[in-house]
This record gives C-alpha cells, sequence and structure tokens, in this order.
C-alpha cells in the first residue's frame, strides 16, 4: 500500500526559447490503479502511460470542480479501449476494457510487439472538458498507423491538432517483475516566438529516444531543458498528483434508490448481499438485504 504519493507535475518556462516543459511523475498512481483494477502486466503498463498522458492534459484546468477525460477506443487492439479522468488538482482515476491479457501477459515477445497487439493500429478518441455547472466541450479524433500506435501519438494529436499547438510529447512507463516500476510524461510546448531552428533540435533528441530514456531514470526537468539544449528555465510551478475518485457508499444508495420498486423487491427476496464496483477506481461496495430494504 502506497502511504504517501512522490507523484507530481511539474512546469518550467525557458524563457530565450520561448518554451514551456511540464514533466509528470504518475509511477504511485499508476501503481495504485494497477492494483486496484487488478491489471496484468500489460494493461497496467499501458494504463499507467494513459494516467501520464491524462495529467497532462490536467494542464489546461484552471478552476476548482474543472475535469478533463480521454476516452479512447481500440477496435484491432485486445485492450478494447480505456476512459481515464483528470480533475482539477491532478486527482485521477480511470481504468481499461479489459484488465488481464493472458495471451500477452505470459508471452516472451519484447513490450513493442506486445503494446502493438493490445492497442492495435487505430483508435477513436474524445477528450471531454467539463465545468462545475456541468457545462462540457468535446474533441474527436480518430489515429490510423501502418505501424505502432502509441499512447505519446494519441495525446500528441490532442494538443498539436485539437488545440492547434507546437508541441511534442513523451510518455513511457516500464515494469519490473509484472509491476509498474516508473511511470513518466513530458509535454514540450513551443510558443508562436519559438524559432522553426529550436523545434527542430528538439525534435530530433525525442526521435533519437534520449528523451525517453531521461525521464525514465526520473532526470529532473531543469536536466531535461539541459539535455534538449534550452536555455536556464525558471518559473517552476509544481503540484502534487494523486489517485482520487469521488465514489461513495452514499452514492451507491442514491444510484441504488432510482431502480424500479420491483427489482429491488427482488434483489431483496434473494437475502444475498449485493456487489457493486465502481468501475473508475475498482473498489468494491457490498450493499446488505437490509440496507436495500431501507431504500422501501
Amino acid at each position: 500500500m502506497i502511504l504517501q504519493s512522490l507523484d507530481r507535475i511539474t512546469t518550467v518556462y525557458c524563457p530565450e526559447s520561448h518554451v514551456r516543459l511540464t514533466l509528470a511523475n504518475v509511477t504511485d498512481t499508476a501503481r495504485t490503479q494497477e492494483r486496484n483494477h487488478l491489471c496484468g502486466p500489460i494493461a497496467g503498463l499501458i494504463q499507467a502511460e494513459l494516467i501520464g498522458g491524462v495529467t497532462l492534459m490536467g494542464t489546461l484546468l484552471t478552476e476548482p470542480g474543472e475535469t478533463i477525460s480521454l476516452r479512447v477506443r481500440l477496435p484491432g487492439g485486445l485492450l478494447g479501449g480505456a476512459s481515464l479522468e483528470c480533475a482539477f488538482g491532478y486527482n485521477i482515476r480511470g481504468y481499461t476494457r479489459q484488465k488481464v491479457l493472458a495471451s500477452l501477459d505470459d508471452s516472451d515477445e519484447p513490450n513493442e510487439v506486445l503494446f502493438d497487439k493490445a492497442m492495435g493500429r487505430s483508435a477513436h478518441c474524445a477528450v471531454v472538458r467539463s465545468n462545475r455547472h456541468g457545462e462540457h466541450s468535446e474533441a474527436h479524433f480518430d489515429l490510423n498507423f501502418k505501424e505502432r500506435l502509441t499512447v505519446t501519438d494519441i495525446v500528441e494529436e490532442y494538443f498539436c491538432s485539437s488545440l492547434q499547438r507546437r508541441a511534442l510529447v513523451q510518455i513511457s512507463a516500464a515494469s519490473k517483475a509484472g509491476y509498474v516500476e516508473c511511470a513518466h510524461a513530458l509535454l514540450c510546448d513551443f510558443l508562436p516566438e519559438a524559432s522553426e531552428e529550436c523545434y527542430a533540435a528538439v525534435e530530433a533528441k525525442f526521435a533519437n529516444g534520449a528523451i525517453q530514456d531521461a525521464i525514465d531514470a526520473g532526470k529532473p526537468i531543469q536536466a531535461v531543458a539541459e539535455m534538449l539544449g534550452l536555455d536556464q528555465p525558471e518559473a517552476e510551478e509544481s503540484h502534487p498528483v494523486r489517485f482520487f475518485c469521488p465514489c461513495s457508499s452514499d452514492r451507491v444508495m442514491a444510484m441504488l434508490r432510482s431502480l424500479p420498486k420491483a427489482e429491488l423487491e427482488a434483489m431483496i427476496a434473494e437475502q444475498k448481499n449485493t456487489d457493486i464496483y465502481c468501475h473508475m477506481c475498482g473498489k468494491c461496495y457490498t450493499i446488505t438485504p437490509a440496507q436495500l430494504q431501507t431504500l422501501l
């Protein structure tokens, strides 16, 4: 059990390069979700990367009560899809459609091959932003690849195409003994004043794998900025990231209260406890016949 999470998201600005860097460590959050949902190794790793992606999207939230959700369907992948949510304050929850991929979890093939089979080559994506008044906006996009589709591709497509920003994204998770060992996500956001030469130089470092190696090793954001050849960063802003789900027994009872009376009576007549699982966090709520009786 993780008693105190070390997860954080940190943003700095490089004024001479006109680049904003955001680095998120979501290792503990990914481990918590992996445990809560009883994920197998491959589903756990992909879920960890999706958590990193939705955490980067959380930088767009500015007011309490706001949330942003990433919903992905993978028609050609064994994982099926996933839904992740970040609430204001970097409170994360979510799930993958399939938790255990038996044919992949026991395989000795490289992770790149296993991820390819789990993700497939196409994705139908929706990003939904909601405020505390219940108003929301949606962005939809499809991705189709001849080669590997990654979580990095999905998140980068949202920032570049849906938000029309010049951005580079790197998301990476690694496992040890079948469990998430580390999970990090990096967003490099180029402001309009940033030069094409700067963009090309940074893009080359992303492409050759150096940045993935750096964030996997847990390098701090200042070291990443130096690796990218950017000027000394300033205006650092840092926030904790954590798993949080607002589900509760009261909410479960409120949901049951909405059922037809005949259905409640039938459940009571069985004289068995009813287990109800929150699909976003995996928590189980056991409701007794006596509790159901109070709803009548």
